[in-house]
C-alpha cells in the first residue's frame, strides 16, 4: 500500500486554472490557505453573467444561475486548488448534499468558501462549501467527496 498523498504547498491555483475550467469557466478568481489536519481552505468566485451563452434559456427571461453551475464552481475551484496528482485532476467522486437556498440572478457575485481535505489513503477528500452572495446571503451549502481517478480513470 502506498501511502496517501498530500496537498502540495507548491499547487499555484493559475496552473490547473484552465484545465479545471474547459469548457464552462465558473470561477473567476481562487485563494488558497492552509487548512486544519493537512487540509486546505478556499475562496474563489465569479458573477452571474447574463450575456454567458451557458445560460440563456435556462429560466425565460430572467437570467438565473443554476444549482448545477453552483456545483460545477465548487468543482472548478477545488480542481484549481488541489491540482494534479500523478497527472490527473480530481472528480466529484460521491456527492453528499447540496441545498440552494437563494437565487442567484444576473449581476450577483457568488464567493465560495471551502474547507478541503485532508486527503485519504484512497486519494479521497471531503469538501464542504458555503457558497455566499455579493449581499451576505447564504445561496448554498454543498458537502462532497472529491478523488483523484486511478491511473485506469477508475479507483485509484
Amino acid at each position: 500500500m502506498t501511502a496517501a498523498p498530500a496537498f502540495s504547498a507548491a499547487t499555484r491555483p493559475v496552473d490547473t486554472y484552465e484545465a479545471a475550467a474547459a469548457p464552462l469557466p465558473a470561477i473567476e478568481w481562487v485563494e488558497v490557505s492552509a487548512g486544519p489536519r493537512g487540509g486546505i481552505g478556499l475562496r474563489a468566485g465569479t458573477t452571474v453573467d447574463a450575456t454567458d451563452v451557458y445560460l440563456a434559456g435556462h429560466f425565460p427571461e430572467l437570467t438565473v444561475y443554476p444549482g448545477v453551475f453552483t456545483l460545477e464552481t465548487i468543482g472548478q475551484a477545488v480542481t484549481a486548488a488541489v491540482g494534479y496528482c500523478a497527472g490527473r485532476l480530481p472528480d466529484l467522486h460521491l456527492l453528499r448534499s447540496a441545498r440552494f437556498l437563494a437565487p442567484l440572478l444576473a449581476g450577483d457575485t457568488l464567493t465560495v468558501e471551502a474547507s478541503v481535505g485532508p486527503v485519504g489513503e484512497d486519494q479521497s477528500f471531503d469538501v464542504t462549501a458555503r457558497c455566499v452572495r455579493g449581499d451576505g446571503v447564504h445561496a448554498a451549502t454543498v458537502r462532497a467527496v472529491y478523488r483523484w481517478p486511478g491511473a485506469d480513470g477508475g479507483n485509484a
